[in-house]
């Protein structure tokens, strides 16, 4: 039993520790196989899994790969592109590190 509550509490530091990036969608956009309404959203990686959370707390899982860059990123950059008059999220840099997240 107290193996359990220290793994629990092992892995709760992990996951709080997660950092966070935000950017803002300021139109109906694409991410992968999500769609992101306006507004802010606070990204987090798990692996290839990728965790949205709207100001409302909703939780918006998404796939994706991470790829890592020869160089750090000076901020969080959002790239979209249009295609059919809808907006797709082609990739996000994270700022303050190497990672990129592209969407497919």
């Amino acid at each position: 039993m107290l193996k359990r509550i220290a793994i629990l509490a092992l892995l709760g530091v992990s996951l709080a520790s997660a950092k966070t990036y935000t950017f803002t969608v300021t139109n109906p956009a694409q991410a992968g196989k999500v769609q992101l309404k306006p507004g802010e959203y606070s990204l987090k990686l798990d692996g290839s899994q990728v965790v949205f959370m709207d100001t409302n707390g909703r939780r918006i899982d998404a796939t994706a790969k991470v790829e890592t860059a020869g160089r750090k990123f000076d901020q969080t950059a959002v790239a979209t592109s249009k295609a059919g008059g809808s907006t797709r999220i082609q990739w996000i840099e994270l700022g303050g590190g190497r990672n990129k997240v592209v969407f497919e």
